[in-house]
């Protein structure tokens, strides 16, 4: 089902936060960003020092030498951009402009809407679907899941710190987990009790042993791309075939097929990343775009099953 969207979603979330940070950017290694910063550092003791930093930035956490790593990455760039040379990454991020402290504005506005986006789904889906669905805490517990990671998300956007990094990443991990979850729950039948909480007392020993790992032995992004991308191919693979399996009784897995697609060309985004247009809108950003629609789309097909699901238990019961 559409579960499979947000486990795509979230892998190419998951590697396009990574992959700057597995190949190292070199912005921030050159000889005149160092020698700027340096200079700029010095300064953040003196009472003259131009930061005195608006309430703006200090209420995001800005401090003085956050501020020197983005006055001296602007001027690297706009010393590039003025001898037509290819703009840079810096500490695996290109180099946006900010608005009012939020480091990413428009990663961080899509987030949002991603995030209402399932708020509005669910809406939707509650208004039709009966609350003693056997499924619907299900779907329930997965939209928590999903909208907390929305969330994350903006903040890590908002301000990319090594705490608000983590969560993100975590969050994120949680999200496809859970997605695993929803597909095996809706695959065996919500009726197999003990099936559905064994699964997800394995589900939940992967997500502590992932998290564990990650936080407190090492924080490997090769590793995390890794097992993201092994644990989303699983369950895409999953969701696909139950739709395959089941289009010719239930003719609106379309919209399953449609998301999976769509998510497919989107990945094109990810793939060939590109320095932001003005300033603002990276691939990255783009592909948070991109998914908005879908995710409340994502709802339109949660419904549409919930009600066949329903309508075979009263054939059954007849």
């Amino acid at each position: 089902m559409a579960m499979r969207l947000h486990s795509t979603l979230v892998i190419i979330i998951l590697v396009c936060h990574a992959i700057p940070s597995v190949l190292a950017s070199w912005g921030n290694v050159l000889y005149e960003y160092l020698r700027c910063f340096h200079d700029c550092r010095r300064k953040c003791d003196d009472v003259i020092y131009p930061g005195k930093l608006p309430l703006s930035l200090r209420i995001f956490g800005w401090t003085c030498l956050d501020e020197c790593k983005y006055t001296c990455m602007h001027e690297i760039t706009a010393n590039d951009v003025a001898n037509d040379r290819p703009i840079k990454q810096f500490y695996g991020k290109w180099p946006f402009v900010r608005f009012l402290g939020v480091q990413e504005p428009a990663s961080t506005l899509f987030s949002i809407l991603n995030g209402l986006g399932h708020i509005l789904g669910w809406r939707a889906y509650r208004s039709v679907i009966p609350q003693n669905y056997k499924m619907y805490n299900v779907w329930k517990c997965y939209m928590l899941v999903n909208v907390n990671a929305w969330i994350w998300s903006t903040i890590f956007h908002t301000r990319d710190l090594n705490f608000t990094e983590k969560m993100d990443y975590f969050c994120a991990t949680s999200l496809v987990l859970s997605s695993i979850f929803c597909f095996f729950v809706r695959a065996v039948g919500p009726e197999s009790r003990w099936k559905c909480s064994v699964f997800g007392v394995i589900v939940l020993i992967m997500f502590c042993c992932h998290v564990g790992y990650l936080g407190f032995i090492k924080f490997d992004y090769g590793y995390n791309i890794k097992a993201n991308v092994t644990i989303g191919i699983i369950n895409m693979v999953g969701w696909l075939s139950w739709c395959l399996k089941n289009y010719n009784k239930q003719k609106y897995v379309w919209k399953c097929i449609f998301i999976t697609i769509t998510v497919f060309l989107l990945l094109g985004l990810e793939v060939f990343d590109f320095p932001p247009i003005w300033w603002t809108f990276d691939a990255h950003s783009l592909w948070h775009l991109g998914t908005v629609p879908l995710g409340y789309f994502w709802y339109r097909f949660l419904i549409d099953d919930s009600k066949y699901h329903i309508q075979q238990d009263v054939n059954k019961r007849q």
